[in-house]
C-alpha cells in the first residue's frame, strides 16, 4: 500500500489489491480490488480513509467524529484509533471490485447499509469480543 501516496499525488486515483484482514468481511486480502481517490475534507462518518499510522498506511472506517479528529476502527477490529487528523489522511475508499462487479461506495445501497450496520454494532462487537477472549 505504500505506493498509494505517490500514485494518488500523480494520478489522483489508485486501483489495486489490499493487504491485511482488518476490513473483513468488506475487503478480502489479495482478492478484492479497491479504488482510492484523494480525499475531500471534511470526511464523514462511514467513510473509509487511507491514513498514515506508525510508518505505514492503514485503511479503516470512520465510526465517529470528534473535535480533535476522526475516531476510526477496522470493520474486523474493536480497538478504536482516536484523533486521526486530516493531515494524516492521503485517500479515501470510493469503490470496490469483487468478483468482477464494481461497488460504488457513494451510491450502492447495500454498501451504505453495511457501513451503517458496522458503525451501529461497534459497541456490541467490542463487548462480544471481550467476553469471547475471557472464555479462552
Amino acid at each position: 500500500m505504500n505506493d498509494i501516496e505517490s500514485i494518488l499525488n500523480e494520478k489522483g486515483v489508485y486501483v489495486g489489491k489490499i493487504k491485511g484482514n482488518s476490513m473483513l468481511p468488506l475487503l478480502r486480502e489479495e482478492t478484492d480490488k479497491v479504488m482510492v481517490t484523494r480525499p475531500k475534507f471534511p470526511l464523514k462518518k462511514y467513510d473509509v480513509p487511507v491514513y498514515k499510522r506508525d510508518g505505514h498506511l492503514t485503511m479503516h472506517r470512520i465510526i465517529w467524529k470528534s473535535k480533535k479528529g476522526y475516531i476510526i476502527c477496522g470493520d474486523n477490529r474493536v480497538n478504536l484509533e482516536r484523533d486521526v487528523t486530516d493531515d494524516k489522511i492521503i485517500g479515501v475508499l470510493t469503490g470496490i471490485w469483487r468478483e468482477g462487479v464494481f461497488i460504488d461506495c457513494s451510491k450502492d445501497k447495500k454498501y451504505k447499509a453495511y457501513s451503517r450496520y458496522i458503525c451501529i454494532t461497534y459497541p456490541f462487537r467490542k463487548i462480544f469480543r471481550h467476553f469471547k477472549n475471557k472464555k479462552n
